[in-house]
């Protein structure tokens, strides 16, 4: 079974952040880990309201970094599958040369015939996903840091190299905000992501079954 969605891709930003990146800052003595969420539809509405975002006890979460998935938009400067007279989803091939039909003749003399090989290259659908990201901290030194550490992985492959890999970019950080809770103050800062990645439905998997 082949496929890739939107939920992969949404997994890829939280894998490299918590395993690549590895957001931290440091309070006091200690270095906290900056915990990375995803912002579902309850926690940014939550977080539009507020301005920061609070736990289930109603406890201000800092640092804290949270991305939501904006848009997703179709890039048509790379692929092309669909063919009026004839679309091709995938494309299906035979390799000529095997290891296990090295010695042809002999097996042409035991009247065994030669095992083929066949592989099917799926063609994706190219997309442009574009991504909030909003991170709050405690101090401006903190935030630094972590913008810091950020911004130096823009313009590379963010994933896990045992699966999926996407070019990441980050253009521009907004302006820090300093938001007053009672006695508490909070630096806020946000800024877009866009990953430049790739579709493949699941309902692709019946087309090959059924057409091999």
């Amino acid at each position: 079974d082949l496929s890739v969605n939107l939920y992969d891709v949404d997994s890829v930003i939280k894998y490299y952040f918590d395993n690549v990146i590895q957001p931290t800052v440091n309070e006091g003595d200690d270095k906290i880990q900056v915990p990375v969420v995803y912002g579902s539809p309850e926690r940014w509405k939550s977080v539009q309201k507020d301005g920061f975002y609070r736990d289930k006890e109603g406890k201000i979460q800092t640092p804290l970094i949270m991305f939501k998935r904006d848009s997703v938009e179709r890039r048509r400067d790379l692929g092309n599958k669909l063919d009026a007279n004839n679309p091709q989803l995938y494309y299906t091939f035979q390799e000529k040369y095997s290891k296990r039909n090295t010695y042809d003749n002999f097996s042409v003399l035991q009247g065994r015939k030669p095992q083929k090989e066949m592989y099917t290259v799926v063609v994706p659908d190219y997309v442009t996903l574009s991504y909030t990201c909003t991170i709050w901290t405690d101090f401006v030194a903190q935030m630094n840091k972590l913008i810091e550490n950020i911004n130096y992985t823009s313009d590379t492959y963010w994933g896990d190299g045992e699966r999926f890999k996407f070019n990441a970019t980050i253009d521009s950080y907004n302006n820090q905000k300093e938001i007053y809770q009672g006695e508490n103050r909070i630096v806020k800062t946000n800024f877009g992501l866009k990953i430049q990645g790739y579709l493949i439905p699941d309902t692709l998997n019946k087309h090959i079954t059924g057409a091999n």
